[in-house]
């Protein structure tokens, strides 16, 4: 079930960032700035910066209340998935929180005529807090998992 449950969110991030790309394209496509030609001055306006920043929002969020959904629609009748969800829904939740504490939302030193407010810092840093204790729990596992298998493959 999890094969099943993966693909289907990676084809619901993937149709939801498809559908974004045109409306991004067909919203911007009469300025004509975001063109090929025009991409070294695209990318030096601030607006590509906030467009992208909004859209890494927009798929965490999207990401996040995917995971919630589809795990709630496969732990339907089932009490082991349940306990098994729950905990791992306080382990998000406490990831997530101590992402956010952690975070500064210090300003940065960046020649910019607008800069950023502070809860827009302050969510910046949390995610990139987040995304850096998602790796480190990756690599953890993938060690957890190959040392898990070498003791088991011994005996």
């Amino acid at each position: 079930m999890t094969s099943k449950f993966t693909k289907i969110l990676e084809i619901c991030l993937l149709v939801i960032s498809l559908i974004g790309l045109v409306v991004f394209f067909i919203y911007n496509s009469n300025t004509g700035l975001y063109t090929v030609a025009n991409e070294a001055e695209a990318l030096a306006t601030t607006g590509m910066l906030d467009i992208v920043l909004f859209w890494a929002y927009a798929l965490v969020i999207a990401a996040i209340v995917l995971v919630v959904v589809l795990s709630i629609i496969n732990m339907a009748g089932n009490k082991k998935s349940l306990k098994k969800t729950g905990f791992l829904l306080l382990i998000a939740v406490v990831l997530i929180g101590l992402s956010y504490l952690l975070a500064s939302g210090d300003p940065i030193a960046v020649n910019m005529e607008v800069q950023p407010t502070h809860a827009t810092l302050k969510m910046t840093d949390t995610l990139l807090n987040l995304s850096y204790a998602l790796v480190v729990i990756a690599l953890l596992a993938l060690v957890w998992g190959s040392v898990r298998n070498l003791i088991k493959n011994r005996g």
